[in-house]
């Protein structure tokens, strides 16, 4: 969810009152309600994942005699079968837990004023709270589908239809700014992406013609933007700015940045192109070539967020240090009464 700044009460000439600079325990706060719930849900999410390929390698052994397992293969398979791996509501239970975490802090930051009062403030929190319990429904949803083996999947799919529906009507709740604008976007990328796979699991409007290539386009897409703009900067922008002579610690941190979207980026486009060949019928790529890349990005974002963790804490316990020494200097120069 968005944390934004309280908004201050109409002054003379109609305007916001101005507000006192944050302190940097109030920012420190708030991004601890940012950074916390999703330190969690990558967790919750590598925890996921690890299972999810064990759940795999299982139904390798079983139905392929641990060759990669054909996805054409998938509706002939029974997969809900209790002795193949781990059962899915264990797969699931991670995944779920996280979640959960994630939308009680939400509720508790709706409940304590996180952000203040504003209306777009509040408005971020209540959609990140449903959007939350419609993840939940979803991925019970999901595991019904799979302990059954069969079922329509758009069916299964209809928390996240509902959660785009919401998600559009809290954009347009949202108060516009000074340019008649209304921060954030009416729909997610994620909501279309998993409309279209429904649609393609269940061939509605002729989406069984469909390759899963082109249905992963706007995937492909962005993951192009992303690799010019890296490309970009690896060509043209950190020269110019060494040349200039920028502040080392400064280029130090771009340098930092640049190499960690470099070193995510690789291993997410790898776990995409091989998921999709996968998909369209490549029956060399098994579970592991699959899933380790994922997995791989994953552990190395669960990593910098840990240590980001770790260095605020630090940061914040010298400055509160630092104060507490500060406070002491003054008052013993204070003159006596």
């Amino acid at each position: 969810s968005t944390l934004s700044s309280p908004a201050g009460r109409s002054n003379a000439f109609g305007g916001a009152a101005m507000q006192p600079p944050p302190t940097p325990h109030g920012s420190a706060r708030q991004l601890t309600w940012l950074v916390t719930p999703a330190l969690v849900s990558v967790v919750g999410h590598v925890i996921f994942a690890l299972l999810l390929t064990l759940k795999w390698k299982a139904f390798e052994e079983r139905y392929a005699g641990g060759h990669p397992l054909a996805a054409h293969n998938l509706s002939h398979i029974d997969t809900g079968a209790p002795d193949v791996g781990p059962r899915w509501a264990v797969v699931f239970a991670p995944s779920w837990l996280s979640e959960a975490f994630a939308g009680a802090a939400c509720a508790l930051a709706i409940y304590i004023g996180v952000g203040g009062s504003h209306r777009n403030t509040r408005l971020g929190h209540w959609n990140a709270l449903t959007q939350t319990v419609l993840s939940i429904i979803f991925k019970i949803n999901l595991l019904l589908r799979l302990e059954s083996g069969r079922g329509s999947w758009c069916r299964a799919f209809w928390p996240v239809y509902a959660g785009a529906g919401l998600q559009a009507m809290s954009h347009f709740a949202k108060e516009p700014d000074v340019r008649n604008r209304r921060p954030g976007f009416p729909f997610s990328a994620l909501h279309v992406l998993w409309m279209v796979v429904s649609f393609k699991l269940d061939g509605a409007y002729n989406y069984d013609r469909v390759t899963w290539a082109s249905l992963f386009w706007p995937v492909y897409l962005f993951g192009a933007l992303l690799g010019f703009t890296l490309c970009f900067a690896a060509c043209c922008g950190l020269p110019m700015l060494l040349r200039r002579c920028v502040v080392t610690p400064l280029a130090a941190l771009l340098l930092f940045l640049f190499s960690l979207t470099v070193a995510l980026f690789v291993p997410a486009l790898t776990f995409l192109v091989r998921l999709t060949a996968w998909l369209d019928g490549d029956r060399l790529i098994s579970a592991e070539a699959i899933m380790l890349p994922y997995i791989t990005a994953l552990l190395l974002l669960l990593t910098v967020m840990t240590g980001a963790v770790f260095f605020m804490a630090v940061s914040l316990s010298r400055r509160a240090v630092r104060a507490a020494t500060d406070a002491d200097v003054e008052a013993d120069d204070e003159p006596p009464l």
